[in-house]
């Protein structure tokens, strides 16, 4: 074991138990504080970018080019803001396949609600239900209860796999 690894190691076996906690808790806080401060921003930019992309689709109205051009340029900008208005819903960042396939998802289920959708999302992507629940500041029995729920809403059957279901609607 080398020198350092040694100092480490015998200089927390002397530390007493509620100094290790103590410093546990503290680690745990500012971690929290960190992702805090992370979502802020993430909020923050999120906001800007909607802002630009509907000030960008205001001076696109406002240019005098083809009508067809002025067209394709809109609905690229409409593309990009129900995308970010998708993502910010469930509160997740979609790439553009998983916001076309949370909107053939929707179109098909009408009463999933953000939390079964985001699920969905994650079910597709391969996690499983700890590592989802894990990310959705939920227990994993919590989540093995939205994934009960969701066979029901989805219409499958309780023996029957939702990643199956979701990557055959995903592929369709």
């Amino acid at each position: 074991m080398p020198a350092a690894a040694t100092r480490i190691k015998s200089s927390t076996l002397e530390r007493p138990p509620f100094e290790l906690e103590k410093q546990i808790a503290d680690l745990k806080e500012t971690i929290e504080n960190n992702e805090n401060d992370l979502a802020r921003v993430a909020a923050v930019n999120l906001s800007n970018n909607r802002l630009g992309l509907r000030n960008l689709l205001d001076q696109i109205h406002a240019l005098d080019i083809d009508p067809k051009v002025k067209r394709e340029m809109t609905e690229a900008c409409l593309h990009l803001i129900a995308l970010e208005t998708a993502s910010k819903r469930i509160g997740i960042e979609l790439t553009e396949n998983d916001a076309a396939f949370l909107s053939k998802l929707e179109k098909k289920h009408h009463g999933l609600n953000p939390r079964e959708l985001r699920a969905c999302i994650f079910i597709k992507l391969n996690y499983d239900t700890v590592e989802i629940a894990r990310f959705s500041n939920i227990t994993p029995r919590g989540m093995e209860s939205i994934r009960y729920r969701m066979h029901k809403k989805l219409g499958i059957g309780l023996h029957d796999s939702i990643k199956t279901y979701l990557s055959k609607l995903a592929v369709a």
